[in-house]
């Protein structure tokens, strides 16, 4: 495993936020390859025994470049992807080396950082592409070339043909470097040390049960930006010990109200099909929209708010903070967000507290790029503004005017 071999490099895979990162050691003449994906894209390439990557192109400045979607195919049409812009670096031009070297080793991490599988892995990559890959024009690094880079990606895998999928590199397993099926146990202090944590945690690939295990991942997420002692996880009703949100984060001038739904991560619901997997997203909503109401009731009749946290009561004063709350959903469907925002505009309209909902890899990459809490609300006020000025929620983006 890289995590122990060679962990001079873990500062750099926590700082990478998602797709692939290639690696070079010296003395070792086969090259890594990081990828780093959510939990369900993993399973997916656990159970295909590999993934496939295409090379794109996009126009840059009125300059043909190329980028990289890493496709995980947990369904024919609409597989998981992740995004790898490329740019004129050291790390793009190896990554360019590394998918045309034909073999290679490959360590995926989820997004917390978790090495959960390693393969020695065969790189088919046939000739077009090849030429393609070879003679790409890439560009300095600019963030909003980034963003259109990645819409051209999206735009162009969405009307992809059965001739561009079989013009994909085919990443294929070939032996696995560890084991397969990793328990890991975090007892690290620092990582438990926010309300309503356990002394340890621990994380697996395929989940059963998924809500404690997504809840912790939250919070770990929440803890780049916000003190552990600003974070409850299940704060309780003082009053009849029901739950009052999954999580909850008080700042000096906020309190957020979080609640967050999964699915089990198998193989029989990895493998549900697109409209069964839309349906289910929408009912996770409505609950968690029932929820959240319930949740902004108990706060705005109780002051202060007393809550059950760790065993004992506490009362958490909301008086002059800005209320928001955050939906998390395991994944949000772009054809859906018209659904999705009238869901939404209903709950608040009924509490007068802006609301947004999230995928969970858009609170990643949230937390990974905002710096502090003022960016991280400064993002999400932006996204609740854009949809009540356009009437329907679009897919967040990070702009460099949130950080900071």
């Amino acid at each position: 495993m890289l995590t122990f071999r060679h962990t001079e490099i873990m500062p750099l895979v926590c700082q990478f936020p998602i797709g692939l990162l290639p690696l070079v050691f010296g003395g070792d003449e086969r090259l890594k390859l990081v990828v780093k994906a959510p939990k369900e894209a993993i399973l997916a390439a656990k159970i295909n025994g590999g993934f496939k990557v295409y090379a794109i192109p996009v126009l840059l400045q009125q300059k043909r470049s190329i980028g990289l979607i890493s496709a995980f195919f947990d369904d024919a049409d609409a597989p998981l992807v992740t995004y790898s812009p490329l740019f004129a670096e050291p790390g793009s031009e190896l990554l360019r080396k590394l998918l045309l070297c034909g073999a290679a080793d490959v360590h995926v991490f989820d997004e917390n950082n978790r090495e959960l599988l390693g393969y020695a892995a065969d790189f088919q990559c046939p000739a077009a592409t090849r030429g393609l890959i070879q003679g790409a024009n890439l560009l300095s690094f600019d963030y909003e070339l980034a963003i259109s880079s990645i819409h051209q990606m999206g735009t162009w895998f969405g009307l992809r043909s059965t001739q561009d999928d079989r013009a994909a590199i085919s990443v294929a397993f070939t032996e696995p470097l560890f084991a397969e099926d990793l328990f890991i146990q975090d007892m690290r202090p620092e990582n438990h040390s926010y309300h309503g944590s356990k002394p340890f945690s621990y994380s697996v690939l395929e989940r059963q049960e998924p809500g404690p295990f997504q809840e912790r991942d939250i919070v770990q997420m929440l803890h780049r930006i916000f003190s552990p002692e600003q974070i409850y996880h299940g704060p309780l009703r003082a009053t009849d010990q029901e739950e009052i949100a999954d999580i909850l984060v008080v700042t000096e001038s906020h309190a957020l109200f979080v609640q967050a739904k999964d699915s089990p991560n198998t193989e029989k619901v990895l493998q549900n099909s697109l409209k069964r997997k839309k349906a289910t997203a929408k009912k996770n909503l409505d609950k968690a929209i029932g929820q959240v109401r319930g949740a902004v009731r108990y706060a705005k009749t109780s002051t202060p708010m007393k809550i059950l946290i760790d065993g004992t009561e506490k009362a958490v004063t909301l008086d002059g903070l800005e209320i928001r709350s955050l939906i998390v959903l395991k994944e949000l469907f772009e054809d859906q967000y018209p659904s999705y925002s009238e869901a939404i505009f209903s709950l608040v309209e009924r509490t007068k507290v802006p609301c947004i909902a999230l995928d969970y890899m858009e609170l990643h990459m949230f937390t990974t790029h905002l710096e502090n809490a003022d960016a991280f609300f400064r993002a999400c006020d932006h996204v609740f503004a854009d949809g009540a000025e356009t009437g329907v929620f679009r897919r967040a983006m990070i702009k460099p005017s949130f950080v900071g």
